[in-house]
């Protein structure tokens, strides 16, 4: 992006880099750090079990209860049901760290089976990410990059959306330093191919077969037992997690497209599972990776400006507590790259407006990322929990220091308070990307229970309880949370569109070869940002508009005309002719097209002049300003 180089050099650059990369990375295996860490340097006295246990079961209630009342009260009496789960985090903590047992407890083995199980469960979701069709209202901005890219041949970093480069993009929809969609794009010019194609046939399935292992790899090295166990239950809860759009069901296979949502679903657990390695044994190639890893956190989306040194920060604490300079060195460094690219971003691409309105409470923060209902129950619980059902060593601190920075996010009114004094305002909500929750509710599965014989046994009483309670009551991800009885599945796969509109599109733009923007519904214009830069759409997404570095008397005409040609009018009113009359000689616009059932609709745009009938797109009648076929 700072060099303006062609994508045809950068991809061939990137491929030739990779494999050398890894050639360097097996090179370095086994050359060590450093020693690993004594694992008995915290200071805590040792408690008698007595108490221990008193604490734990204390602790253990206390989250069940603030769980409860999270999952019933949604956002009412936050002060009640934070003050109950922070106590309860308390609780939880002092039992485990004042256990005698304080040494680091071996990875449960794993079998082959186990491992063939994983990898087909992955291959599986990877496959069903081609036929769950859900469109997304924020592809009409990562796409439309991506193909912007593709048709360019460069990197564009001002706004490809309704300009051609001539303002800023539309402030927090990503900063220009997201890379990823330019890696869509690129990829789909060295295979000539479109670029939608590489974003819904390729991406998916690879992104969630990665996101699926990922997951299996953390729950490998964090589950004290049953790890397989852990493993289907984590599945479970991402398949029945999609209440609403931040949910961790709604960042997995349905939307596995998009950089943020590969960030959530696999980098977040690989990143775990670095530094979960990195407290254990620093060595060479996990240096490499960790910093690599920041690297690629700030490619995927710019909310890792504050959300990666978040997830670096918990394994701070614990370097700063055995003085371990150099390998602390590593964890600051690799976290310091999201943050500093993105706030030296943010200086030339501002994110004060990113979700616009007032501030909301930070019950709204919460729900919006754990959900509702049992769904957000088992997902507090298993925060509250995981320190004392993972196994003992770093796990144990990293799922410690996860559950506090949690808690300290969610003091009431800290977020709220944060969106005022940053301006970054709801996207807030993010920071709670910390939060690995389907590693944590899979260590469900790991719940001893006293008494019973074989731990196998044992662990699929409380796995299989977690998994009923989420088929039961969760909201699956090929389904509508906001519109009951809606359901995502298609079949052959196809790009995640409106494939109706997306043939009017095309038909449109079969037709249309002139210079000057089109203006459509909606929905039309959006496909059509999303399928090429040349021509432009008047207003691909509403939304997006008002984000545009355009002056606003630009922005106020494009909506307008939106509504000009929209039978339902929504917050804009529809203009007057003669305002209808100026506003399309202001922007130029050289082709309208009007759904042809609609008489009053193919009245005003001739009455709005000087437009003549040019051709008819699949029940819409298209108007050129010069008229006949442009």
């Amino acid at each position: 992006m700072a060099t303006d180089a062609s994508v045809s050099i950068l991809v061939a650059v990137w491929l030739v880099t990779v494999p050398l990369a890894a050639v360097a990375l097996l090179l370095l295996r086994g050359r060590g750090c450093g020693p690993a860490p004594e694992r008995k340097a915290l200071w805590l006295p040792v408690w008698p079990d007595e108490r221990r246990r008193y604490l734990l079961g204390t602790g253990l209630a206390l989250a069940v209860v603030s769980a409860t009342l999270a999952g019933i009260l949604e956002r009412k009496a936050w002060s009640l049901v934070w003050g109950t789960g922070a106590l309860a985090l308390l609780c939880v903590l002092a039992a485990v760290f004042t256990s005698p047992d304080r040494d680091e407890s071996p990875v449960p083995p794993i079998q082959r089976l186990e491992h063939l199980f994983a990898a087909s469960t992955a291959f599986v979701l990877g496959a069903m990410s081609l036929f769950v069709n859900r469109l997304s209202a924020d592809d009409v901005f990562y796409v439309n990059r991506a193909t912007a890219t593709a048709q360019l041949d460069r990197i564009p970093v001002r706004d490809v959306l309704v300009t051609n480069e001539k303002v800023l993009p539309a402030s927090g929809v990503g900063l220009p330093v997201d890379s990823f969609s330019a890696l869509q794009g690129a990829l789909a010019r060295l295979f000539h191919v479109a670029a939608p194609s590489v974003v819904y046939y390729v991406t998916p399935p690879l992104f969630t077969f990665l996101a699926v292992w990922a997951l299996w790899r953390l729950l490998r090295v964090w589950a004290s037992r049953a790890t397989t166990l852990c493993f289907a239950v984590g599945v479970t809860y991402l398949l029945f997690s999609a209440q609403s759009n931040l949910t961790p069901g709604s960042f997995f296979l349905n939307r596995m497209w998009q950089g943020k949502v590969i960030f959530v679903a696999w980098l977040v657990p690989t990143l775990y599972v670095l530094l979960t390695r990195w407290l254990t044994r620093p060595n060479a190639v996990t240096a490499v990776l960790l910093i690599a890893a920041g690297i690629a956190s700030i490619g995927l989306t710019g909310s890792a400006t504050f959300v990666a040194p978040l997830i670096f920060a918990t394994a701070v604490p614990w370097l700063l507590i055995r003085r371990e300079w150099p390998a602390l060195l590593v964890v600051l460094g690799a976290a310091s790259i999201p943050l500093v690219i993105g706030f030296a971003a943010t200086r030339l691409y501002s994110l004060s407006e990113l979700l616009g309105g007032s501030t909301r409470e930070s019950p709204w923060f919460f729900h919006y990322v754990f959900g509702v209902g049992l769904v957000c129950a088992i997902g507090v619980i298993g925060l509250l929990a995981a320190p004392w059902l993972v196994r003992r060593g770093p796990p144990t601190l990293i799922t410690a220091a996860i559950a506090v920075i949690a808690t300290v996010l969610l003091v009431p009114n800290l977020l709220p308070v944060l969106s005022d004094v940053t301006g970054i305002q709801g996207a807030l909500r993010r920071t709670l990307w910390v939060v690995p929750l389907p590693a944590l509710v899979g260590l469900f599965a790991s719940v001893p229970i006293a008494g019973w014989s074989g731990k196998r046994r044992a662990a699929a009483v409380p796995a299989a309880a977690a998994a009923a309670l989420l088929i039961a009551f969760g909201q699956p991800l090929w389904e509508s949370h906001s519109q009951p009885g809606q359901t995502f599945w298609t079949a052959p796969p196809s790009w995640k569109m409106s494939r109706t509109r997306l043939a009017e599109a095309r038909v449109i733009l079969r037709r249309y070869h002139g210079p000057g923007p089109i203006l459509a519904e909606e929905p039309i214009m959006a496909s059509i940002a999303e399928i090429t830069v040349r021509p432009k759409a008047v207003n691909p997404r509403r939304w997006y508009i008002t984000l545009t570095g355009e002056p606003p008397a630009t922005k106020a005409e494009r909506l307008r005309l939106t509504a000009f040609v929209t039978e339902e009018v929504g917050e804009t009113p529809r203009p007057s002719l003669e305002q209808a009359r100026k506003d399309l000689a202001h922007l130029r616009v050289d082709l309208v097209c009007v759904a042809s059932s609609e008489d009053q609709l193919v009245r005003a745009v001739q009455a709005a002049g000087p437009y003549e009938p040019a051709f008819m797109a699949r029940g819409q009648t298209c108007f050129s300003r010069n008229g006949g076929a442009a």
